[in-house]
């Protein structure tokens, strides 16, 4: 990892009218791919490691750390994929020219998967995590970074490759410069196929959604499909509290329900992993390939999925009136080494 921690004061640019679409689907796209990814590519991931200090100062994934006494070194079998719920439509193009009106990266999570352990760890991080993203000059070149929310890092760039790989690139560096190998990104248009294709999501609605959809009632217990999936993980100012915050507990549960939904389906038909893909692809941007997803889906069903975590920290409005988050920079390198490191014996 090559990061160091930075504490700049640096306030955010204005990012658009409001934060919209947290795709929770992508990230059930994204465990869909990890769990049948972990397999091949991990076996060389061996290097030489040598001490280069304390992990407050710098983290390598070549190196051996310190951290409070104990040195460790990256976890041997460990893929990283990127996930990326983006609040554009299918057919929504960037304005030519602008570099900088990619979609926001509304929805984020980071999953480690410990092919050693056989488990996967899922860390969603907070759309308005303040961060360094790379901004971009008026022809498209990279002219630096500033400090704003994490989310923003997906606005500049194409809209496509390009605009994810600087949000691979901010991700990185707000965990400390871990590697990320690979991303996963999908559309607004991705989540009702995505649903549908695991049959629909049962959900108990805790807040009420009968302004988008006369079914969706405070307290009803109902089967999620076309539209009402993305109601349900998409709505965010006009139900309940109305906090980002609300919408990711609300996210969590409806994940935990679907990728129990995939693992069954899987585990009964290992080709279902081929029907869900093809059915979310076109919705799709990412650098994975679809065979190696399929191939490893029957080895890497059994493991096991750690509870998802997300970086502590707090919330605040900033001086331009938009929400921020802070992480805790502690309990930060806390999680990066208990994710992605073990001790060295």
């Amino acid at each position: 990892m090559k990061r160091r921690m930075h504490r700049h004061s640096t306030r955010a640019a204005r990012h658009g009218s409001r934060a919209r679409a947290l795709l929770i689907l992508g990230l059930f796209v994204g465990i869909l791919c990890i769990i049948w990814f972990a397999g091949a590519a991990l076996e060389n991931r061996n290097r030489p490691q040598e001490v280069r200090g304390d992990v407050h100062d710098r983290i390598d994934s070549s190196e051996i750390v310190e951290y409070q006494g104990q040195k460790y070194v990256p976890r041997n079998r460990l893929t990283t994929i990127l996930l990326m719920g983006v609040d554009r439509r299918e057919g929504t193009e960037a304005e030519a020219g602008s570099y900088r009106n990619g979609g926001q990266a509304d929805f984020l999570m980071l999953l480690a998967i410990d092919d050693e352990n056989k488990r996967i760890t899922p860390i969603q991080i907070d759309r308005d995590t303040m961060a360094q993203i790379t901004i971009l000059g008026v022809l498209g070149n990279p002219s630096g970074t500033r400090r704003a929310q994490i989310c923003l890092s997906h606005g500049f760039g194409d809209g496509g490759e390009e605009s994810c790989r600087y949000t691979q690139t901010a991700v990185s560096q707000l965990f400390l410069g871990v590697d990320i190998d690979f991303f996963l990104a999908m559309n607004l248009d991705g989540i009702s196929a995505l649903n549908d294709a695991l049959g629909g999501v049962t959900v108990t609605l805790e807040d009420d959604f009968t302004s988008l959809d006369p079914q969706m009632a405070e307290g009803t217990t109902l089967t999620l499909v076309g539209d009402q999936a993305e109601y349900y993980l998409r709505s965010r100012m006009n139900v309940g509290i109305g906090t980002n915050e609300a919408r990711m507990a609300r996210q969590r549960s409806y994940l935990e329900t679907a990728a129990d939904i995939l693992m069954e389906r899987v585990r009964d038909d290992s080709n279902f992993a081929g029907d869900v893909y093809d059915a979310i692809e076109p919705y799709l941007i990412t650098d994975m390939r679809r065979g190696r997803v399929i191939n490893e889906s029957v080895n890497c069903v059994a493991y096991k999925r750690e509870a998802m975590v997300s970086p502590e920290g707090e919330h605040s409005v900033g001086s331009d009136g938009f929400m921020e988050f802070e992480v805790d920079p502690q309990a930060l390198e806390h999680l990066v080494i208990d994710t992605f490191f073990e001790p060295l014996e």
